[in-house]
Order: C-alpha cells, then sequence, then structure tokens
C-alpha cells in the first residue's frame, strides 16, 4: 500500500465542451458589449469528444471547412457530436448583482443559464458517473466572454453530485505531479501586498491541521513577495488580489492597488516557470474595487486571468461574491482536503457541496488526476510496458512512466495538430500534401500510447485495491 495521504492517480473518465462563436451569425463578438447591456443575444457551437459510450444523443457532426471547421481530436478524445448554446447577454453589472439576491436570485440565474443550452448538452451535464471511476468534464472555451459565467454552480444546482467534477481547460497539455517529501507539509505562501485579506481568509488558514505549512509572505513589491515564495519552496500560491478588464478582454491582477502595477498572466506564468508551485489560488480583498453599475470588477478579471493562463499551473478561483462564514468554510475544507489527497478536484468536491453558493471554479493544468505525490507513490512506479508498435525506441519492453507518456502526447499531440493545419492549408491551394502518410501513422501511434496509460492506470488501481 502507498505510504503518506494521496490518493491513488488514475485518469478520470473524459468528456469535452469545446466552445467557439457560431459562423451562422453576423456582426462582432460581444465581448465588448458585456459592460453596455441590451441583452444581446449571441450564439455558440459546443463540440462534444470523448471515447466513452454516452446515453445521451447528441446533434450530429456536420461536415465543415475553413476556420470554423472543430479538429477532429482534442486531447485524444474524438469528436463524437454538436451541440449549440445561445446566451442572451446582460450587462456584466446587471449579472454579478444576481449573486446578492441570495439563493433564489442564484436559482434564477440558473434557470436562464439551463435555457441558454441544447438538450444533448443538458444531459451530459446530469450524467452519473460510474462507480469505479469519476467522470470529468472539460468545459473549454475558445470566446473568453463565456469564462465569466458560472456555468458549473448553474449546472451542478444545489448540491455536488459524488464522483463528478467540471474543470475548466483543455486536456491537450498535462503536467506530472510534483513529489513531496516523506513527512513534509504542503506549503501555502499568502501573498496580500496590500493588506487587504478578508479576514474570512485568515481565520481559515489559521486553523488547518498538520498536514499544511501556511507562510505569510511579508513583502510590500508583488514580485519580489513571488520571488520570496519561489525560494522557499511552496507548492501552493494563494494571492489576495483586485482585478481589472482594461478593454473588457484580458483579466489583469492587481496586488498592491496601483494600476499601473498589475501583472498578467504571461508575467505571472514566466515568474512561477521552473518553480515549485502547482497550484495557484485566488481570493479578492476584502473590499474590492467598484465598477459598472458598482459591482465589483475582481471577479470578471479572476475569469478572464484564468482563460488566458494555458501555460501556468491550475488555478482554483473565485469568480463571484461569497459570504464571510462560506469563504471561511470553503478554504479551510478545500486546503484540509487538498492535504491529505493532494487532489484539486477532490478537494473542490468536499469543500464545495452547495454549488449555488460556492462560485469557485478550476482553471485545470494536471491532467493525470492529482498535482502532488510522495516519493514512493505508485504513482511514480515505473512498469514494464511492451511499447512495440507505439513508436517509441527501442521497440521492445523499456521502463517508462505515466508522467513520461503523457509528456510525449502533450507535445507530440501539438506537432500533429500543426501538421494537420499544413495539410488543410495544401489542399486549399489544390496541393498534394506529402506528410498524409507520416500524419496517419503518427495519429495511430498516439492512440496506442493512449491505451498504454489507460490500461497502467487500471493496474495500479488493482493492485492498490488489493
Amino acid at each position: 500500500m502507498t505510504k503518506g495521504p494521496a490518493a491513488p492517480l488514475h485518469r478520470y473518465h473524459e468528456i469535452v465542451v469545446r466552445m467557439a462563436p457560431s459562423e451562422r451569425q453576423p456582426g462582432s463578438a460581444p465581448s465588448a458589449r458585456m459592460t453596455s447591456g441590451g441583452g444581446v443575444p449571441w450564439h455558440y457551437d459546443a463540440w462534444i469528444y470523448t471515447k466513452l459510450p454516452l446515453p445521451v444523443e447528441l446533434g450530429k457532426v456536420e461536415p465543415a471547412s475553413g476556420s470554423g471547421a472543430p479538429p477532429p481530436e482534442v486531447g485524444g478524445l474524438p469528436l463524437i457530436g454538436h451541440e449549440e448554446i445561445t446566451v442572451t447577454w446582460l450587462s456584466y453589472g446587471e449579472y454579478l448583482s444576481l449573486f446578492y439576491g441570495g439563493e433564489e436570485s442564484m436559482l434564477e440565474l440558473r434557470r436562464r443559464g439551463g435555457g441558454a443550452i441544447s438538450s444533448g448538452l443538458r444531459g451530459l451535464l446530469q450524467l452519473k458517473p460510474r462507480p469505479e471511476r469519476r467522470l470529468r468534464l472539460w468545459w473549454s472555451s475558445q470566446s473568453p466572454e463565456l469564462e465569466d459565467l458560472p456555468w458549473e454552480i448553474l449546472e451542478l444546482g444545489g448540491r455536488r453530485p459524488p464522483r463528478f467534477s467540471i474543470v475548466r481547460g483543455s486536456p491537450g497539455k498535462a503536467a506530472p505531479p510534483l513529489p513531496v517529501p516523506d513527512g513534509e507539509p504542503l506549503r501555502i505562501a499568502v501573498i496580500d501586498p496590500a493588506g487587504g485579506a478578508p479576514v474570512a481568509l485568515s481565520d481559515a488558514l489559521g486553523s488547518l491541521g498538520p498536514g499544511i505549512e501556511v507562510v505569510w509572505i511579508e513583502q510590500d513589491d508583488p514580485s519580489k513577495a513571488i520571488a520570496e515564495a519561489i525560494a522557499a519552496g511552496c507548492e501552493v500560491l494563494h494571492l489576495v488580489a483586485d482585478g481589472v478588464v482594461p478593454f473588457g478582454l484580458e483579466g489583469l491582477l492587481d496586488l498592491s492597488g496601483d494600476d499601473d502595477a498589475t501583472i498578467s498572466p504571461r508575467e505571472l506564468a514566466a515568474m512561477l516557470r521552473g518553480s515549485r508551485v502547482a497550484v495557484l489560488a485566488l481570493t479578492p480583498p476584502e473590499s474590492p474595487r467598484i465598477g459598472h453599475l458598482g459591482m465589483p470588477t475582481v471577479f470578471h478579471a479572476f475569469a478572464r486571468f484564468g482563460h488566458d493562463s494555458g501555460e501556468g499551473p491550475t488555478i482554483v478561483a473565485q469568480i463571484g461574491p461569497m459570504s464571510p462564514p462560506v469563504s471561511r468554510d470553503f478554504w479551510r475544507a478545500f486546503y484540509e482536503r487538498l492535504a491529505a489527497s493532494f487532489d484539486v478536484e477532490e478537494a473542490m468536491s468536499s469543500a464545495a457541496q452547495r454549488p449555488l453558493v460556492t462560485p469557485v471554479v478550476v482553471f485545470l493544468r494536471h491532467r493525470l488526476g492529482r498535482q502532488f505525490c510522495r516519493p514512493d507513490d505508485p504513482a511514480l512506479r515505473c512498469p514494464v510496458w511492451t511499447t512495440a508498435g507505439t513508436g517509441q525506441t527501442p521497440a521492445d519492453q523499456v521502463l517508462l512512466t505515466v508522467a513520461q507518456v503523457t509528456a510525449d502526447l502533450s507535445i507530440t499531440r501539438d506537432l500533429l495538430d500543426a501538421a494537420r493545419r499544413l495539410e488543410t492549408r495544401y489542399a486549399s491551394l489544390g496541393l498534394d500534401f506529402p506528410g498524409t502518410s507520416a500524419i496517419a501513422e503518427e495519429h495511430k501511434r498516439q492512440s496506442r500510447l493512449d491505451e498504454v496509460v489507460d490500461e497502467s492506470s487500471e493496474r495500479l488501481l488493482k493492485d492498490l485495491k488489493s
């Protein structure tokens, strides 16, 4: 059996919902209208990818070409269906005001959200996971304005179903779990240069168990504070930040109260690159800045920041207001469960039992299922895999880990996508692409590697159960 608190590393059953603006409508994207009101309807395509047999009838995938054509697969999952989303946009301030009306207002917002999605998509969100595996639904938006809406709490309802996780992002990238030395606690660096941390957060972090060490970074300069946390080897970074969304596009973090000293997603990703930080948590200050219609701008900024942070750590972000008691209970339960399981999704399921009043979302970057593990964890075990036919060298039995194979897939899928785009470009010019056979062979190789990872995960689960 595994020493330490962590649950076994394994892959979820996965479904990807990839959303993009529909080409059947005129006009410009609604992002510029998000703060102007007027009830603007906008149509989105929702492309469904999975290997699972689904008890849901989905719309057919019609042949398409050009920029509106969806990729044939995402993260090794094939395209199997098409659904639609139609959002009638309110002003952002009007939308956010519903959060302050209590559960009755949130139920009304949930009703509106349910009316925005087609029946097949609604059926996906009501699926029940199988007992042996958890189900992960990737909510992957190509349109940043869709990140503003709390799809998770609208569809999960008043009570979170067990073994079901909704995360934001795309499964194309994967990071292996970070080893935490035996006997060492999980270290959380809290960065609050402006001194605006909510009392509820301080209370939550002040009463955690022995599996977590909380370090409050005493530094007024945000960049120096982040550098200090990195130098200390902290695994989790909890930022108390305000935020702005200039021109309604990119979300920027403001940690110092100075509009000229904001941090963009790319800047923070560059700071954290090569560090031990695997999880980033975002909390608004006690008194956030006020924007349009008297509503805070920080939640809008957190949603857009997460959308643009594809190269950074897994992000846990609050995208709507929470009452102090709910906030205190959430962060305490979240971190206690994270220390026990090393799994952000499991920690979210434990802490956010009432999704309607807990508008916290996960932008996932760790597809394998956990962010951390112990050095002697089976997750790091090297099983002997028969790699003949998978494109590995040498073509016999070699020692590989799940992380190594997933790293291969993460890189080569990007290359395969680029080759397919080039093939499409050749076809549009009436030319034969010389690498068509190589694309087909690489697709087969990646499919075989997917099977190898699945088989290994099943073996690990059986070993742990025995």
